[in-house]
């Protein structure tokens, strides 16, 4: 995406983007200060090789490098994971600390630490930015902290996993399970772990995640209710479908008294439920609030180009002075 936006960066945003270092796990990791080329590094990756090519290499790419690195922007993409402690953090400690802009689709740190993270980057005077981590590319946080200034939300309710939504409609096609979560992994959609789209996590982190950056809740996934889609049966969508109703999994968050709260079930809706028509890889998130009432906002059928658009967006809001939500 950066190579493709390269002219429209420099004639409409005045921001010329080089990339300098990329730590990966299984590509290698390697750096090159006047900048990597990003075509060649594009090649080397699609072929399952080492990027070494593309500049020195980085035998322990190490929160501490992180933090000395010559970067303005770190990007953090590591996979999910369900705990405080995670390398994730450290990632993004480090460069915080050492006065460099943060951009990260992972929910891990941010639906855990998202205070910490928040507050220190306010007094280092830098970005911390995380649109990728709920509906990739779609306007979750923008939309609610920047454009709704002065709205509360009451309650949140949405299919937020594109896996699981995906397994389902395999699952109501007449496929079996397996097949579904086969067709997620060839598209790309399925965690590095399996089992945090299949076991229901990364929808209660999503969920989670909502309820503490945008309601001021402090939630963590593993207290709260949950079901996957590794719980249905053929027998429970032959069921909804001859009642008329479709199953989903639908994730949701709402006030009780001074607390917030969060679930994760597995539903059969009815024809007039707003969710009902969310199908494949498509996601949807319904907010209530206290002055707009209700509001939808759904993303079809998105691919991983949607998640990079997320840390595209992220990045130009921080060359824009947006730095913290």
């Amino acid at each position: 995406m950066l190579l493709e936006q390269q002219a429209e960066l420099a004639r409409v945003h005045g921001l010329d983007v080089s990339v300098v270092a990329i730590l990966t796990g299984r590509h290698g990791s390697v750096e090159n200060p006047r900048g990597i080329d990003l075509r060649k590094a594009l090649r080397l990756a699609d072929a399952g090789v080492s990027l070494e090519a593309c500049g020195q290499s980085i035998q322990v790419p190490s929160p501490d490098y992180i933090r000395r690195a010559r970067a303005d922007v770190v990007i953090e993409i590591t996979p999910l994971r369900i705990a405080p402690r995670q390398i994730a953090l450290d990632h993004i400690l480090a460069a915080l600390i050492g006065g460099k802009h943060v951009i990260t689709a992972n929910k891990g740190p941010v639906v855990y630490h998202y205070r910490k993270l928040r507050d220190l980057a306010r007094k280092q005077g830098v970005g911390f930015r995380y649109e990728g981590t709920v509906m990739d590319g779609a306007p979750v946080f923008n939309l609610f902290q920047e454009t709704l200034r002065g709205v509360r939300i009451e309650a949140f309710e949405g299919i937020l996993n594109s896996t699981g939504n995906l397994v389902l409609a395999a699952m109501e096609a007449g496929r079996s399970y397996e097949d579904g979560v086969e067709s997620a992994r060839r598209m790309g959609f399925l965690e590095t772990d399996p089992s945090m789209d299949l076991d229901g996590w990364d929808a209660t982190v999503k969920a989670c995640l909502l309820a503490n950056v945008l309601m001021g809740g402090r939630l963590r996934p593993e207290d709260v209710p949950r079901n996957g889609v590794s719980s249905v049966t053929p027998a429970m969508i032959r069921r909804a479908s001859k009642e008329g109703r479709r199953v989903k999994q639908i994730a949701r968050g709402w006030r009780d008294g001074r607390t917030t709260k969060a679930s994760v079930s597995i539903e059969a809706v009815r024809p007039d439920h707003p969710l009902y028509s969310i199908d494949g890889t498509s996601s949807s998130l319904i907010v209530r609030t206290n002055m707009l009432r209700e509001l939808q906002v759904i993303e079809r059928n998105p691919s991983l180009r949607q998640t990079a658009y997320a840390v595209y967006s992220d990045l130009l809001a921080i060359h824009e002075g947006r730095l913290t939500p």
